[in-house]
């Protein structure tokens, strides 16, 4: 769809992109259509797209064969998805749900977990994804089984999430998935044009998978950890949890050390130690 007729229709059902939800759609048909090679999409995939917007990059993930789940928050764009993939929806290729798909809890909405669940291999996300809700649903993968991951983000959070700065969100996507940063986009790709520019951010499995008890109490000593920066980390951390401080200690990391100079490998053994 060009620009020209993307206008039309959002101005023909009283709609316009709102800044509330991080509307920016890909108006660069080239881009759109090289985004499922670029997540190594295949017809046997079932695929998770969030904020699909008015259905640009949703039609070219069912050009594929692949079985999607789509999640729009706004009332207006999901009653024009309906309308645009009714004979999707129908012959079972794509889901389209209506609603926030951030719930509570570190979980996501009702309806998407009871699809994953039940799912015979995991899912692919593949979503041009709205600024706004980028950090708390990075947050929601770790624990998560994924055959991969291409997400578009502000770029500074793509950036930090691949793990070129460090910080508990960097850190648990590192020990759960493989992260890489894919190419960044101007502003000009998007309308409306973003002030920003952004890029891909890509998840893989990895071989070593944490526990659910790991991921939780990783969590836990991370948010610790790089919380009151004022104190020296071991002995914040030795506050609540002693037996993570004493392994740190014993494993050469000294008192003085801040949360940002250990690596992820130093984070995983304080919380499995807090687990023997």
């Amino acid at each position: 769809m060009k620009l020209g007729e993307l206008k039309s229709m959002l101005a023909e059902r009283g709609l316009a992109p709102r800044g509330r939800f991080g509307q920016n759609f890909l108006i660069d048909p080239a881009l759109l259509s090289s985004i499922p090679q670029d997540a190594k999409v295949s017809a046997d995939d079932f695929i998770l797209e969030t904020g699909p917007g008015a259905g640009a990059l949703t039609e070219c993930l069912l050009a594929t064969g692949a079985k999607v789940l789509a999640v729009e928050i706004d009332a207006g764009l999901y009653e024009w998805l309906e309308e645009r993939f009714a004979d999707e929806i129908s012959d079972g290729k794509l889901r389209l749900i209506h609603g926030d798909m951030l719930d509570k809890h570190e979980r996501f909405h009702p309806e998407v977990e009871e699809w994953w669940e039940q799912l015979t291999r995991p899912p692919r996300l593949v979503s041009n994804l709205p600024y706004a809700i980028s950090g708390p649903f990075l947050g929601r993968l770790p624990g998560r089984e994924l055959l991969g991951a291409c997400l578009l983000l502000q770029k500074e959070v793509a950036q930090k999430a691949s793990g070129m700065q460090s910080g508990p969100l960097p850190i648990r996507l590192q020990l759960n998935f493989e992260t890489n940063l894919g190419r960044s986009l101007p502003p000009e790709v998007f309308w409306p044009r973003p002030q920003i520019d952004s890029a891909f951010l890509h998840l893989g499995p990895r071989e070593e998978t944490l526990s659910v008890a790991e991921n939780s109490t990783l969590r836990e000593i991370l948010n610790l950890g790089f919380g009151q920066r004022r104190k020296k980390l071991l002995s914040r951390l030795g506050e609540e949890f002693p037996k993570a401080s004493e392994y740190l200690r014993a494993n050469g990391v000294e008192d003085g050390a801040r949360p940002e100079e250990l690596n992820s490998a130093q984070w995983l053994g304080a919380a499995r130690a807090l687990l023997v």
